[in-house]
């Protein structure tokens, strides 16, 4: 999510536009991107998430509008990703050609499903012989986008309004190669890690607050746990072990970075800067947001260490 500054300028308007949404007695809301100049990929993935899915709630999509970002390169990727024209504003630029925005892939679905994804990926990540990276970064994807359907939306999110309609059991993800770099980020809007842990792993989280006298259930604790446990809520062997393959290549061989971004929770691994660190932020992003980036050069290199 970038710095904490970001992260709490960000969250605050998503809430004012969930609360907007909810409002009967407001009509129109006006998304004004005349002053954006930067863009995060994590904070943009989770407003690019946010905003679709009250458009696509009944009741609330007519309210929405906005205006025209000054910056070009927010714009083109606005258009590129197609917010502008969800947000009735007709395209203006004739050809997406900014080089720090061609490169991105940006996906939806629902639940499980994968299709959407494996054609459109960087080759690299399909074709690499690494196998084990590769089946890692593979892995973590699959896990990270059928956690939209088993975990993260059995809960309603932190914040719902009482008869305010379900969010659907969406995902969302950014995913680039560019010059030295593979990245992958992916986004939904369920209950959060640590709000369905509990419910997910009874056990598991009985059994590690047991041994740790006076912890606090902190959303960051929540998130270390998660990389520990070793189901699914459907009970199959073969999954759960997608976000545990990530931080395995990315910790026993020390290439590239992973962040996770769960509710208040947050935990990075950056090796680049040689630095581990879990913590809480006062502010809620309501939902998951995970990214991943690795070194194209680590696709031969962790083969060889392996």
């Amino acid at each position: 999510m970038g710095k904490t500054e970001w992260r709490d300028a960000l969250v605050p308007v998503l809430r004012r536009m969930r609360a907007a949404a909810q409002a009967p007695e407001i009509s129109n809301v006006i998304i004004d991107f005349s002053n954006v100049t930067q863009l995060h990929p994590c904070g943009t993935l989770l407003f690019l998430a946010e905003i679709e899915r009250l458009l696509e709630t009944p009741g609330c999509g007519p309210k929405f509008t906005g205006t025209y970002p000054q910056d070009e390169v927010v714009e083109q990727l606005f258009q590129h990703v197609g917010l502008l024209s969800k947000l009735g504003l007709p395209s203006r630029i004739p050809q997406i050609d900014a080089q720090n925005v061609v490169p991105w892939l940006y996906v939806s679905g629902h639940e499980g499903d994968l299709r959407a994804i494996p054609d459109s990926l960087p080759r690299i990540l399909t074709d690499s012989s690494n196998q084990e990276l590769r089946l890692a970064l593979l892995s973590g994807m699959a896990e990270a986008v059928a956690n939209s359907s088993e975990h993260a939306y059995i809960k309603d999110r932190e914040g719902a309004s009482k008869g305010y309609p379900a969010t659907k059991k969406k995902w969302w993800l950014f995913a680039r190669q560019v010059d030295e770099d593979i990245a992958v980020v992916i986004c939904d809007l369920g209950a959060g890690i640590p709000g369905t842990l509990e419910s997910n792993w009874k056990e598991e989280v009985r059994s590690y607050l047991k041994t740790r006298s006076g912890l606090k259930r902190e959303h960051h604790k929540m998130i270390e746990l998660a990389f520990t446990v070793g189901k699914t809520r459907t009970n199959e062997k073969h999954r759960g072990k997608g976000l545990k393959d990530i931080l395995k290549v990315v910790r026993d061989h020390k290439v590239g970075s992973l962040g996770i971004y769960s509710n208040k929770g947050v935990f990075s691994l950056d090796n680049a800067a040689g630095r581990e660190v879990s913590f809480d932020e006062k502010l809620s992003i309501v939902g998951t947001v995970i990214q991943w980036s690795i070194p194209i050069e680590a696709f031969g290199l962790v083969s060889e260490q392996a």
